[in-house]
């Protein structure tokens, strides 16, 4: 395992700056900055880069949402479903959805897992009926938040790493 970090850190290092960019779009937060700490890079650039690539999927995502529920068979779903009864306000995922309110989308932006992050937090906010003048500094905090937790995760690998290493 140190030989393979040895090895990473001698020869990704050097042009770390053209591969973050996919390390982020394919192991999102965690797997770049994860990475980019454990090659030796520190906190002052990795932070500011990754809440800049974070913040601008929001709009991205509002704009996919946006032509995804104005196409014709999603709006057809949705008579369809108003016309049976069945209401979205009533069932209890959407109960708990409100429940959780704006401290919901923070929570969900900040956390390192699959299916967190900008994507869930704009679905979350899109359906709460945040309006963006809420959600996009909920999510932007969320961000900064989940990346201050990873880099905390990232020294704490370090250092058990060293410890083990001697």
């Amino acid at each position: 395992m140190v030989e393979v970090l040895a090895y990473f850190k001698n020869h990704l290092a050097d042009n770390f700056a053209i591969y973050f960019i996919p390390l982020y779009i394919v192991g999102g937060r965690p797997g770049a900055i994860l990475s980019a700490q454990l090659l030796g890079f520190k906190s002052y650039f990795l932070l500011p880069v990754v809440v800049v690539l974070d913040t601008l999927q929001i709009p991205f995502f509002y704009h996919l949402y946006d032509s995804i529920s104005s196409r014709l068979p999603i709006k057809k779903i949705g008579q369809r479903f108003q016309r049976k009864g069945i209401h979205l306000q009533q069932s209890k995922f959407f109960l708990r959805l409100q429940l959780l309110g704006p401290p919901g989308v923070l929570t969900v932006t900040m956390l390192p897992i699959k299916g967190c992050g900008m994507w869930s937090g704009v679905l979350l906010s899109r359906l709460l009926k945040l309006p963006k003048q809420i959600s996009y500094p909920l999510m932007i905090f969320g961000s900064l938040l989940g990346c201050v937790l990873l880099l905390g995760a990232g020294e704490a690998i370090m250092k058990s790493v060293q410890a083990l290493c001697g």
